[in-house]
């Protein structure tokens, strides 16, 4: 018995020389072929570059708009105009045709949790009016990871006014809270300590959300490309903001109130109908404990119960400044596990059913 248990020692030391082994030498082939990343960087515990290059460049009215090509894995393309998930389209609208703008952020262009193009809410919802009236219908989809309401008004005005839209669509909310967060000078949005904007130095930007066991893995390039590959990337801007102070401020909720009426009057001016939708979210008053780990509370630096506050005055500030008829409300399916893969991008199941909420509002209208 003791010659047996002996054997299985050396056999399981066996194993363990042999793995540990492999792993060294799959460290260093990872070290040696594959580009280093720093997981500090990438998660926002350290400065680094902004990795907002990759898919976005700067712009004179919007702040950034993303680049012609494909966008993050591949399954996303941006055209020749700088819009995601939009199908090539022309300045001149054709005759007879509807053309249809969406505005909005990360969920309504379909990344943080990248959708394909056929598979964004904007493009299932142009699809739907297709099949359901006999209009020829195209639409531009207008929003990108990071846009509030100051990006959306901006690249109305300057850039989607020339393609003469018929119908406007507003989905905004939760980044519209990161200037509700903290004490930073609202005068100073999107600008850097200098004055200027750009990408090549930044505030800390998170690429992956931060976790605990990222101070052992980073020793390890190994360790960190698989922890990379195993968690879902946001491509959006996601800046840590330093100044935040752990509180809602509820005087900015005027901002959006003021960006909103900006939106209606540029609608009224290009002679566009505007819809504005309540956003929906995982965010709900009575069951905070499904946020826990899906929520990104700590992207704003205020907890559950502000963030339900601040949706909830966000909705009624849309109820008093928009007519009811043209208020979309998305809420219905809010707080549902099935429709989120976090606290706002939706799933495939959660687009679908967005984009058949918006062609049941607009439908009448055509």
């Amino acid at each position: 018995m003791a010659r047996q248990r002996r054997q299985r020692i050396v056999a399981v030391a066996a194993y363990f020389i042999v793995a540990l082994v492999a792993v060294m030498f799959a460290e260093i082939a990872v070290r040696i072929f594959v580009p280093y990343t720093d997981l500090f960087v990438v998660t926002g515990r350290i400065a680094g570059r902004n990795q907002m290059e990759e898919w976005a460049q700067v712009d004179a009215f919007s702040a950034y708009r993303a680049k012609p090509g494909q966008y993050g894995s591949g399954s996303k393309t941006v055209n020749r105009h700088g819009f995601i998930s939009t199908p090539d389209i022309e300045t001149k609208k054709p005759p007879g045709t509807v053309r249809i703008v969406f505005l909005g952020g990360s969920s309504t262009a379909g990344s943080g949790h990248d959708l394909a193009d056929e598979l964004t809410w904007p493009w299932l919802t142009s699809q739907l009016l297709r099949e359901r009236t006999d209009r020829d219908i195209d639409f531009i989809n207008g929003a990108l990871p990071g846009y509030t309401t100051f990006e959306s008004y901006g690249r109305l005005w300057s850039r989607l006014r020339f393609f003469q839209p018929d119908i406007i669509v507003v989905y905004h909310g939760w980044n519209d809270m990161y200037y509700m967060a903290g004490t930073r000078d609202i005068t100073a949005w999107k600008t850097l300590p200098d004055g200027s904007w750009g990408f090549e130095t930044g505030p800390k930007i998170a690429i992956y959300a931060p976790h605990w066991s990222d101070h052992v893995l980073r020793y390890s390039q190994l360790l960190t490309k698989f922890r990379i590959d195993l968690t879902a990337r946001q491509l959006g801007e996601i800046g840590l903001d330093p100044e935040n102070d752990g509180k809602l401020n509820i005087e900015r909720l005027e901002v959006f109130r003021t960006n909103l009426k900006l939106i209606r009057e540029a609608a009224t001016v290009m002679n566009a109908e505007l819809f504005v939708a309540k956003q929906a979210t995982l965010i709900v008053a009575d069951d905070p404990i499904i946020c826990i780990y899906s929520c990104r509370y700590e992207y704003h630096g205020f907890g559950h119960e502000d963030h339900v506050e601040a949706y909830n005055r966000i909705y009624a500030i849309i109820d008093e400044e928009i007519d009811a008829s043209h208020v979309i409300d998305a809420t219905e399916i809010s707080g549902s596990f099935e429709m989120f893969v976090d606290h706002v991008h939706p799933t495939e199941s959660g687009a679908k059913k967005i984009a058949d909420i918006v062609a049941d509002a607009i439908q009448p209208n055509l």
